[in-house]
């Protein structure tokens, strides 16, 4: 476990010490505190270079007669402490779980000495308690993202670097890390490794569960439910694990995306039953992984995973027909891993599945699918400008363009509900091409809805519309007058 020390270990506040060099009259050095400005002096204190050379140059530049004790104590503001509990959870790694762990760090001896006279002083909680290595680039006189610095680490350690789990607040530090085959974590604000679930995987043990889960419906809800139990019976943490594509968007030329729900929805659905969620990028050089070599080198080497939660037509790893729940139980049985399937869910009759909810909203029935997903199917997107004949016959429109690749319900009139900023209204949406207008030149669908008792501007707004039932087909009228009478009709409908 290698760990970066600003902000990952030791909490920064850059204003309090820009606040301080004002106050001692070195204002002038202030913007070396900003990383963008991590060059010539701060870059040389970062090598190595001596206090009293800084605080020589501070001076300098400040053209002040600042002590150096004062501009010490300026430059040390930045540094307001390190939490107790991570230094908890890394002594627990080191002390109790057997892992070697590191700081790897680009720092100066003034930051680096006020840390360890002041932050490392509760008892039982010193460097040595807590770090096996520490590597500080003005000690090694290499800075990261310097390939050498990684390389130091490994060779030092003898720790592969497949094998090391790096977290660093810096964009830059963790692609340089990668290059040298490090696993590295970028974390901005230094607080979110402590809950990431490539760590506490580590630390607990995983239950995990495997899908694509597009929809997030009732059938998946009910794994997650299981998910969740059975980490509670184990002591374990629950991890759900899904992909950024389809493998048909890579491997089909005549597959059109038509999802149930955009990866960020995706996401989101899923965190609101399970906090952790791990996306994996689904290249075409990882489906050719078969399921065996995903186990052991993902699941149990880099994620902790020792119970995995299969749906029951769940199949994973490289295409091969003739593995099964019960092959993957086999292998589980040889790397450790207890494998368990999930019953299928059946709601009035109708097995629940992805692939179910959309033959239903590709048919309009979106009774049908609300009760499969255990919610309204939506349409979330960004309100457009459109043609205004809405508008003109006494019925606005808030025109949305949809997400690429959201399956969009066949044309006709739909019941619908629009979140606007959290408010819930009553709507009518038209899903179609206009005919009444004869507008030849659309090519594409529209989804125009009128919203009930709103008035407000929402153009650039995004807002979700959730589809209730479907009232009737698309038609063309033979005049905009008729076509206001049937909308009229149609509200009355909806309204009922």
């Amino acid at each position: 476990m290698l760990f970066d020390f600003g902000q990952v270990i030791v909490s920064l506040n850059k204003q309090r010490c820009v606040d301080a060099l004002y106050k001692v009259g070195c204002g002038a050095i202030a913007g070396y505190v900003d990383e963008h400005r991590s060059e010539d002096l701060f870059h040389e204190i970062e090598l190595g270079g001596s206090t009293e050379r800084f605080c020589e140059e501070a001076r300098r530049q400040s053209a002040s007669t600042t002590s150096d004790e004062d501009i010490i104590w300026a430059w040390n503001e930045l540094l307001t402490g390190i939490p107790l509990e991570k230094l908890k959870l890394i002594k627990h790694l080191k002390q109790d779980l057997g892992y070697k762990t590191a700081i790897l760090s680009n720092t100066n001896w003034m930051h680096w000495n006020k840390s360890v006279e002041d932050f490392f002083c509760v008892p039982g909680y010193g460097v040595e308690d807590c770090f096996d290595y520490v590597f500080l680039s003005c000690e090694l006189g290499i800075v990261k993202p310097d390939p050498r610095i990684y390389q130091h680490v490994i060779e030092t350690t003898g720790v592969q670097a497949e094998d090391i789990l790096f977290f660093d607040d810096s964009a830059r530090n963790c692609e340089g890390a990668r290059r040298c085959g490090i696993h590295a974590i970028h974390d901005p604000e230094g607080n979110d490794w402590m809950n990431n679930p490539l760590l506490t995987s580590s630390i607990s043990g995983t239950v995990a569960c495997i899908g694509n889960f597009d929809g997030v419906h009732s059938g998946h809800r009910y794994i997650l439910s299981r998910l969740k139990e059975v980490a509670k019976e184990k002591s374990m943490k629950p991890l759900v694990i899904t992909f950024d594509h389809h493998p048909r968007e890579l491997f089909d030329e005549n597959f059109t995306p038509a999802f149930l729900t955009t990866l960020d929805e995706k996401v989101t659905l899923l965190r609101r039953e399970v906090e952790d969620v791990l996306v994996m990028p689904f290249t075409r050089d990882f489906a050719q992984i078969t399921a065996y070599d995903f186990m052991k080198d993902y699941l149990r080497d880099e994620m902790g995973v020792k119970v995995l939660l299969l749906g029951y037509d769940n199949r994973f790893g490289k295409r091969n027909n003739t593995e099964d729940f019960n092959t993957y139980r086999e292998y589980g049985e040889q790397l450790g891993i207890e494998v368990l399937l999930a019953n299928p869910v059946d709601v009035d009759g109708v097995r629940v599945s992805s692939s179910q909810v959309r033959h239903a909203v590709a048919a309009g029935r979106m009774e049908e699918a609300s009760i499969s997903l255990g919610r309204p199917y939506s349409i979330t997107g960004t309100v457009i400008e459109g043609h205004h004949e809405g508008r003109r016959i006494g019925f606005p429109t808030a025109n949305i363009l949809p997400p690429a690749g959201k399956l969009i319900p066949p044309r006709g009139v739909y019941a619908t509900q629009v979140r606007i900023n959290n408010h819930l209204y009553r709507a009518m949406t038209n899903i179609g091409v206009r005919p009444t207008y004869h507008d030849n030149s659309m090519d594409t669908i529209t989804i125009e809805t009128n919203i009930f008792d709103f008035i407000g501007d929402i153009y650039g707004d995004i807002i979700s519309v959730e589809f209730l039932r479907k009232v009737r087909d698309e038609q063309q009228f033979a005049s905009p007058e008729e076509l206001r009478q049937q909308i009229e009709k149609d509200k009355q409908t909806i309204l009922k």
